[in-house]
């Protein structure tokens, strides 16, 4: 992002006025669209350093585990429309109360989503599924893009690996979401993986400790 930066307010600078008001306003769209992309990478890795030093303390609250999914999926059901995207919520039935970090657990549904959305061509479809199995809630967020090749499923939770780098960066990833949801999830608990979605596409699914069994609705 900062290579960006400098290298479009260099133009702008050296241009003297001479670049027309439309491609001037592209690229101050551009230097603000790769700050706001370095600010996102600079708080993940604040905390990623957190998890890292033992300092990312869980605060702990009850909240409904189907009322958290939805508050994500709206959040994100902007950004789906505008690339085209069915984003579909669909949970198996009732879900629980859990005992969890709401904000952190929110981060890491926001992460799965959000990768969903950016990385599957416009017009696709974003299917999230929800439901308890034994003592465990759990979450899955499944797409129809291109997929991911066996080879890199395993790595894509490490810091900034990025199975295509190039699209990455046009889609603003930072390689760094994955990475602390795999760091959060165990915390809870849980686990979080991804697999092959047939015929095409991948699904992730981010599982936890329920903690608490009690019913109240989807």
């Amino acid at each position: 992002p900062l290579t960006n930066v400098r290298s479009y307010a260099e133009t702008l600078r050296d241009a003297n006025g001479d670049i027309p008001l439309e491609t001037s306003n592209n690229f101050l769209d551009i230097i603000i669209n790769e700050t706001d992309r370095m600010t996102h990478i600079v708080q993940e890795l604040l905390i990623l350093s957190r998890l890292d030093a033992g300092d990312a303390e869980l605060l702990l609250s009850r909240f409904p585990f189907g009322e958290a999914i939805e508050s994500v999926v709206r959040a994100n059901a902007l950004d789906a429309k505008q690339r085209g995207h069915q984003l579909v919520y669909e949970p198996e039935g009732p879900l629980p109360l859990v005992v969890g970090d709401r904000s952190r657990l929110e981060q890491v549904m926001m992460n799965v989503i959000g990768n969903a959305i950016k990385y599957t061509p416009d017009g696709g479809t974003i299917q999230v599924d929800a439901g308890v199995t034994g003592k465990n809630v759990w979450m899955e967020v499944s797409d129809n893009g291109i997929g991911i090749p066996k080879q890199d499923r395993e790595r894509i939770f490490d810091r900034f690996y990025r199975v295509d780098k190039a699209r990455s960066r046009a889609a603003g990833g930072t390689g760094l979401g994955l990475s602390i949801a795999r760091d959060t999830v165990p915390q809870h608990g849980g686990a979080v993986t991804a697999r092959r979605r047939e015929p095409e596409g991948t699904c992730f699914e981010v599982s936890f400790a329920q903690w608490n069994g009690e019913e109240v609705g989807r």
